[in-house]
């Protein structure tokens, strides 16, 4: 039986998806959970229906960091897609982060003279040295299944089939360069014909199915159960559309007024040198939480205060049994600036040394300075 190794580039699949023949729809959901296992059998019709075995799948992709808070929950449900597919259909996903500098994501929704245009770094590299490093390793596999698009994976391709690997590539129609797609493999980068997604869209599409769940937001104020087509990971808590609706909007209102909110070191506006690190996690305690709109604020360990709101907390944490001083462990997801507080996500109970000296409880925001939402 021959092994198969799937080299999914994540980021390109990502974007050229709505442009998967008759796809180009927002709706349109590619079924990861089947994707290698369709993949491999269109290599198994072109070896005369020979077994495969799809030893591991890789993703490589990126998320956004360093971004304007009103885009949170994409960024949300981005991470959710990488954690499902790494508990769900065991996934290798090797992701990296995209420095918005405080910006949104979307390119229509910044100022028309910003020129910001992000930089992804990493994600090719990490795909092309993954597949080198596996090719290299006595039986791992014997072919190398990649879902690309770009030229610039010609080179690697080459080289594994040097080392006696062969190339299988699956791509988009419309996404793919000329060097892929050629019949005569002039480019001796493949060792089947192209397997084109276009062509098996009705077995890789992502069928959602209506259910009935219990919503546990604690600001849910109707009937428990919701009917949806989310399915959550497991130990995943569910909230309704309704109580997402909400925290969006709350989310927003929160970035409209965060002037509102001073950081606990208002007169500091230097950003130590540890922020240049994405999500890095520290200690700090409940500063104060605001139960009936769902938000609060930590006090961190350096020093600063950081926003939460209840869908940044990680599963095993419930917002309703939070108390004010109640230690935990978080990830910044935005740096205080010039004296607001920044934002946290991810987070979990923790224990820490509370040192008096280093970690002052320097007053609770007071109830009426907060906007009345």
């Amino acid at each position: 039986m021959s092994k198969v190794m799937v080299f999914i580039d994540g980021t390109w699949l990502y974007y050229s998806k709505n442009k998967l023949g008759e796809a180009q729809s927002d709706d349109f959901n590619i079924d990861y959970g089947k994707l290698p296992k369709i993949l491999a059998q269109e290599i198994s019709k072109q070896m005369d229906n020979i077994q495969l075995d799809v030893v591991r799948s890789f993703l490589f992709g990126s998320y956004a960091w360093n971004f304007d808070e009103r885009d949170a929950e994409f960024v949300d449900r981005q991470k959710d897609f990488f954690s499902m597919l790494k508990e769900r259909y065991h996934y290798t996903v090797d992701i990296f982060p995209i420095n918005f500098k405080g910006r949104r994501l979307r390119k229509s929704d910044r100022d028309s003279d910003d020129t910001f245009e992000p930089r992804e770094k990493c994600v090719d590299i990490s795909l092309a040295s993954s597949l080198m490093y596996h090719a290299a390793i006595p039986n791992a596999f014997d072919i190398a299944l990649v879902v690309i698009g770009d030229q610039n994976f010609a080179p690697v391709l080459r080289t594994a089939r040097m080392l006696g690997k062969r190339v299988a590539i699956a791509s988009v129609k419309t996404c793919c360069c000329m060097e892929f797609s050629d019949p005569y493999n002039s480019a001796d980068i493949k060792d089947f014909d192209i397997i084109w997604l276009d062509d098996l869209l009705p077995s890789l599409e992502l069928q959602f199915k209506r259910k009935q769940l219990r919503c546990e937001s604690p600001l849910h104020n109707s009937d428990e159960l919701a009917w949806t087509t989310y399915d959550p990971r497991k130990g995943e808590k569910f909230y309704c559309d309704d109580c997402r609706s909400q925290f969006s909007q709350n989310r927003d209102k929160y970035v409209a007024s965060i002037e509102s909110f001073p950081s606990s070191n208002a007169d500091e506006e230097i950003i130590p040198e540890i922020y240049d690190i994405p999500e890095m996690e520290i200690a700090g305690f409940i500063k104060t939480k605001f139960s009936d709109r769902g938000f609060g604020f930590i006090h961190g360990e350096d020093g600063y205060d950081y926003f939460f709101h209840l869908s940044d907390l990680h599963r095993e944490l419930d917002f309703e049994f939070m108390e004010d001083g109640m230690p935990v462990l978080f990830e910044i997801t935005k740096p205080s600036v010039s004296g607001k507080a920044g934002a946290a996500q991810n987070i979990r109970s923790g224990e820490f040394i509370n040192d008096e000296d280093d970690m002052e409880f320097d007053g609770i925001i007071e109830q009426e300075e907060i906007p009345n939402y």
